[in-house]
This record gives structure tokens, sequence and C-alpha cells, in this order.
């Protein structure tokens, strides 16, 4: 799906592609949740790692990207970089580089990526709170903008999907972008989780603004687009504030 004349959304994918970066962009890796789950004796299939290089590995096929942008939660543990993290970050880090031949890696801090800049042994651009990049100001989104004077948000951290129930009854949960613009002009992008297991926030039920405070502060989630990722295809919406009138 064709966002802008710069932007489209990889069909299928948690991942867009921004042409005058030459980037692919995803958000909310997670890296190391498996393991940090079963050090508390909570036991899951390593899915993870291996279904995110997956989706990289399509996403630079069909673009054929020299850059890649994440716009935070690379790991999970807040408080401390747990073993299978480290190992994990190194792991996609080498695989992106080597396989995918993507030299170009630039990380925005997010809300769980304390302690990163300790693991970083192969000189990734790391960024504290946003990335200027071209007309794109990357966020994390756990955080406002350290200005007003933006054009174009890109973040993730919410881990935005949908959640619809059929006529049959079947309750299911899409995750999805968001889209849209306030009375500004201002617009923003918000990526889902790469996550496997990130399953998502329903933004049409839950309240986004207190996880987010750019929904409080500069945008009106009501009035974005949800776009959903769908089996190869994007499907759209609407906007969320019709969306909420049909669950109510």
């Amino acid at each position: 799906m064709i966002i802008n004349k710069d932007i489209k959304i990889i069909e299928g994918l948690p991942i867009i592609y921004i042409k005058s970066l030459s980037a692919i962009v995803c958000s909310d890796l997670h890296l190391g949740y498996e393991g940090i789950l079963a050090d508390s004796g909570t036991f899951l299939p390593k899915r993870n790692l291996s279904h995110i290089l997956k989706l990289l590995t399509i996403a630079k096929e069909k673009t054929k990207a020299t850059t890649l942008i994440i716009t935070g939660d690379i790991k999970n543990d807040f408080s401390k970089v747990h073993n299978e993290e480290l190992n994990e970050y190194l792991e996609l880090i080498n695989y992106v580089k080597l396989k995918l031949k993507i030299e170009n890696i630039q990380i925005i801090k997010g809300n769980h990526d304390n302690f990163i800049d300790s693991i970083n042994k192969n000189h990734i651009k790391i960024y504290s709170k946003e990335a200027k990049l071209g007309e794109f100001t990357f966020i994390h989104g756990s955080e406002l903008p350290l200005t007003n004077s933006f054009s174009f948000i890109i973040m993730g951290h919410v881990h935005p999907s949908l959640f619809l129930i059929s006529e049959t009854g079947k309750k299911e949960k899409l995750k999805c972008f968001l889209y849209g613009k306030n009375n500004k002009n201002q617009k923003i992008l918000v990526i889902p989780a790469m996550s496997y297991f990130a399953e998502g926030l329903s933004v049409n039920l839950e309240r986004v603004d207190k996880m987010a405070p750019i929904f409080k502060e500069i945008f009106n989630i009501d009035k974005l687009e949800a776009l959903c990722i769908g089996e190869d295809e994007t499907l759209d919406f609407g906007n969320i504030g019709d969306l909420k009138k049909l669950v109510k």
C-alpha cells in the first residue's frame, strides 16, 4: 500500500519502505523475550528472532533497501541486558550486515532499551531520543518529540492492533499501522510490533493516550486511519473513531 510518493507499506509485513532514504523501517523487536520468560519459569518455543529475520529478508528482497531503521525496543528487559538479548542482538546485526548486505543500521532507543549502548559492539548508530532523517522525525513514542517543529513523525511503541468480531462471533486481533495528520498538517505513522509474541494494543478499545502522550498532546487518534496487515496485503479499515462505535 502506498502511503505517499515516498513511503509504502510492504504488503503483509509490519515494515515500511522509505524510498528517499532507501530504508526499511520496523519497530519493537523485543529480542530475548523467550529467554527472559524462561528465567521466571515460563517456557515458550523460540520463534521471535527467526520470525524477525524472515520478515527482514522478505523486506530486503522486495525493496533492495540499503538502510535499516529500528524505532525502539530492540530488546525486552528494562533493568539489564539479559544474555539472551545480547546473543540475539549480535545475531540480528550480523545477519542484516552479512546476509542482507545492509551496512547502514540506525536505532532509536525505546523505553526497553536501557544499557543497549553497552552491547553495541558493531558501531551501530544509536539515537537516545529521536532521529531527523530527510523530512522524517523518528521517535520511539513513549515520550513526546523534542519539539513541535516536525512535519512527519514515524514511531512504534504502541503495538497497534484492531479488535474485531466477525458475524459468527469470532474474535481476533489484527496488527495495524496508524496513519493520519492533525489540523497543523503534521503527519504521523505508527508502525506495529515486529515481535512474534506482541499481540498488540487494541486501539479501538483501549486508552492509547495513557501509553503514548503524543495522542493526548498532538494527535487525535480517532482521526487516524487503521491499515491492517492481511495475508500479503494491507487492509484499510477507516478511521479509529468510526471503528470505536462498532464495538460499543
